[in-house]
């Protein structure tokens, strides 16, 4: 029975991600531009309640799949949360810019060490 409905709240969740995207297609080309961060932000959540998931416990299935529109209900949560996101973006390009630059050091070593 909790896998059933697990199951139907992960399907309830697709369908009003592609009910969401329909409205999209009736957009212009810059609107939807405009909410690329929305549509992918609502892709990754409802990652989060795969059907495998044991991430929620039931009553937290139960009470989102009651919710009219719980996708945007979840999408409106996070964009409530008072969280820092550039604090990770930022940790993110520091540790892959360093990586790059490390790469490049060892490259301009190398190319010194041909020059000899």
């Amino acid at each position: 029975m909790e896998e059933k409905i697990r199951q139907e709240l992960y399907e309830k969740l697709e369908q009003e991600l592609t009910s969401y995207k329909q409205e999209l297609s009736t957009l212009t080309i810059k609107e939807i531009i405009d909410k690329s961060y929305e549509t992918t932000v609502k892709e990754d959540i409802i990652y989060l309640f795969s059907p495998q998931s044991k991430q929620f416990n039931l009553d937290e299935i139960k009470a989102l799949k009651n919710e009219k529109n719980s996708l945007e209900t979840l999408y409106q949560g996070w964009m409530d949360f008072d969280s820092n996101i550039n604090q990770i973006f930022e940790d993110s390009v520091r540790d892959t810019v360093s990586d790059l630059a490390d790469e490049y050091r060892k490259q301009q070593s190398k190319k010194k060490d041909k020059e000899r």
